[in-house]
């Protein structure tokens, strides 16, 4: 079963011109149309309302005070548990009007717009207008042996209760299509928006005035970790700190008789192989001196596992997964753990 909204056997995604996602599933649109027009053509005109919870007593049906998040063209109920009163709900046309300014003000593109689990999650990227290099600066022109970052936002909110409204820098590295989201002192994303408060386009944009600051730190940062030299020794000892949510360090001290070090294990040698095939290591990045045999380069091995490799759901469950659930967070430790390694070269 698809994770992509299939709501009346209709999907329920807009992406731009350009090779189709998904089994080649959705509707291509015109990255410059305006977000309106995309909302339309991924057939996403419904909104997500609050209807109370009601309860039988006797002959009476009786208010609780809680409700239930429903979509408002089919009376579908998207959230398990009740929300008090006090709870906003984060539109459909809210994070339309969050994109409309973005691609106003700031020059963006919509790049894909998606409804997920029957509407229980809408998320929206949009695509920075100029690219980044690593080891590099930003170019008008883009020689084919440059390490290059597009930088895009993304936007995600969930009708279900089990997500704030988020606002990501993503960065997506061309030459394999990894995603490597930022994050920005503390652990924290751009922005992470409560649903005890109203979501207002106009605020979140104003909280967001350092997105295009915090492009120049990353790519400082970035080249740092591309001039950090990795031996297949200390390799094997990043993906281990990865895998073993930085418990384990040395490969040593994995017991094969021990079925969650055994499991680890397995693991580990899966970034290897990654890295022989298709990732750093391979014929296809081996001419990428900022890849080849560097720490950047191993950052970007768990990066493309995470977005390529595996789950029984495919495509759309590593997107899920990779956006919001535990392969996100890997990614997110991974970058964590590169970043003290820059970190301790320095001191």
């Amino acid at each position: 079963m698809h994770l992509l909204d299939n709501t009346n056997g209709t999907i329920r995604m807009a992406y731009a011109v350009g090779e189709k996602p998904w089994h080649g599933l959705g509707v291509e649109v015109d990255p410059n149309d305006h977000p309106e027009i995309w909302r339309r053509k991924a057939n996403m005109m419904w909104e997500n309302i609050k209807i109370p919870a009601l309860y039988r007593w006797d002959d009476d049906w009786r208010t609780s005070g809680q409700f239930f998040i429903a979509r408002n063209d089919n009376g579908n109920i998207l959230s398990p548990r009740t929300v008090s009163s006090d709870y906003w709900v984060h539109s459909i046309g809210d994070i339309i009007a969050f994109m409309s300014d973005l691609c106003k003000e700031a020059g963006y593109q919509m790049e894909t717009l998606i409804s997920i689990q029957g509407g229980r999650k809408i998320t929206a990227l949009a695509k920075a207008s100029a690219d980044t290099v690593v080891g590099g600066v930003s170019l008008g022109y883009i020689r084919n042996d440059n390490d290059v970052i597009q930088n895009y936002v993304l936007i995600t909110t969930s009708f279900d209760g089990t997500l704030k409204t988020t606002i990501t820098i993503t960065r997506v590295r061309v030459v394999c299509w990894n995603t490597l989201q930022q994050a920005l002192g503390q652990g924290l994303e751009v922005l992470r928006v409560s649903h005890r408060n109203k979501f207002q386009a106009e605020n979140v944009h104003n909280a967001l005035g350092f997105i295009e600051d915090s492009h120049k730190p990353f790519i400082e940062l970035a080249s740092e970790m591309s001039g950090i030299r990795l031996d297949d020794g200390q390799r094997q000892s990043f993906f281990l700190r990865v895998v073993s949510n930085n418990r384990l360090a040395d490969i040593r001290e994995l017991d094969r008789e021990d079925p969650d070090r055994k499991a680890i294990a397995t693991k580990v040698n899966r970034l290897i192989h990654y890295h022989n095939v298709e990732g750093s290591g391979s014929d296809n990045i081996r001419n990428l001196s900022t890849a080849n045999g560097t720490l950047w380069g191993a950052l970007n091995d768990v990066t493309g596992v995470s977005d390529h490799w595996g789950t029984k759901r495919g495509k759309e469950g590593r997107f899920a997964s990779s956006t919001f659930g535990t392969r996100r967070k890997q990614k997110d430790l991974a970058w964590e753990i590169a970043t003290e390694v820059v970190a301790r070269k320095a001191a």
